[in-house]
């Protein structure tokens, strides 16, 4: 098949990950059908039909949790890259049956199909390496301990999603079967063409307008979005990935007082208020006290995280980006789009 011949459906075409895979694939000349949820939402269609320059992106409405509409939604498509799921500052019981339903909907509407040639999908690093110590470097291998207390439902979503996922293949008759490959991203930063403030977004924000005004002692493995984006892609056009978790992040990680200062080395001199200090463990314990944010994270205080991320080298033939470039392009970006005010 050329390109333009082949019809990707990419879920969850509006969010931050979804919009840079929807972009990708245009540029590679594929046929797009993005699902989201309202196409009314002017917000979040007019930067998916700023990236068409085509004519090769059409646009669905499609609702994780209505199993109904997912068989014409995939009709006609040849892949799929399923990229919706929650992504919540402080998620509750809802995030879960939503990423959980949500993957088996699509899954099961795939399976009837017939015809979807293979599914990407996306997971995370939190299926990966929470609910432990972080004395150790994480591979595909580990699944995050859901037995740990300190396991939010954010972690559990993405961790049973990705569980029912592999299950789902695993039961299908044979002559069902299609290949899987899962993306497990770390913290995701980079440029956004959206204005909708999910976690990464929202984390940008807070770096640049004063919102945080000490670095909490958190360090994060993360990555470029467009990697991400490309992981997705080359996952789909590759056989040898069929069938495995491919952890998609830069390494070494990063602590926050870094980040902070990448980005006061980039604004320096225009206004922006930028944290300076990092906070020591003891301010950060008092004031989760009364921060909801903060208390979710405070387990992951004062611990390095170390990934290996050779297979998305190895499978998928990806040299990573340099994290200090996302960092600065997503808040140029958010500056952009309004999210951070302009000095």
């Amino acid at each position: 098949m050329n390109n333009n011949e082949t019809r990707v459906l990419v879920t969850g075409a509006s969010g931050f990950i979804g919009t840079h895979c929807v972009e990708v694939l245009l540029k590679n000349g594929y046929r797009v059908r993005g699902t989201v949820r309202n196409l009314n939402n002017k917000a979040k269609i007019d930067p998916l039909r700023k990236l068409d320059k085509t004519n090769l992106l059409e646009l669905v409405e499609a609702d994780l949790l209505d199993e109904h509409c997912w068989k014409k939604a995939i009709s006609g498509c040849d892949f799929v890259l399923h990229v919706a799921s929650p992504f919540p500052i402080i998620s509750d019981e809802k995030c879960i049956t939503t990423a959980v339903e949500g993957t088996l909907n699509v899954l099961r509407a795939i399976a009837d199909d017939g015809n979807v040639r293979k599914v990407v999908l996306t997971s995370s690093c939190a299926a990966v390496n929470e609910g432990y110590k972080q004395d150790r470097v994480f591979d595909e291998t580990t699944w995050s301990n859901l037995e740990s207390p300190d396991v939010d439902c954010y972690i559990k979503s993405k961790t049973l999603a990705e569980k029912a996922a592999w299950e789902f293949i695993d039961n299908l008759p044979s002559d069902r079967k299609f290949p899987m490959t899962v993306i497990n991203p770390t913290l995701v930063f980079g440029p956004a063409y959206i204005t909708e403030q999910g976690a990464s977004i929202t984390l940008m924000r807070k770096f640049m307008n004063g919102e945080m005004p000490a670095a909490p002692p958190l360090n994060m493995a993360i990555v470029d979005v467009r990697d991400v984006a490309l992981a997705h892609f080359e996952a789909m056009r590759r056989p040898e990935s069929d069938g495995e978790r491919i952890l998609v992040t830069n390494s070494p990680s990063i602590w926050f007082i870094d980040i902070a200062k990448i980005l006061r080395e980039e604004f320096k001199g225009k206004g922006y208020w930028i944290p300076r200090f990092q906070a020591p463990f003891f301010f950060c314990w008092i004031y989760s006290l009364i921060d909801p944010e903060t208390k979710a994270s405070l387990f992951r205080f004062c611990q390095e995280v170390k990934f290996d991320n050779s297979k998305v080298q190895n499978l998928l033939g990806m040299e990573m980006r340099d994290s200090k470039q996302a960092l600065i392009d997503m808040a140029h970006s958010m500056i952009e789009l309004g999210i951070i005010p302009k000095k």
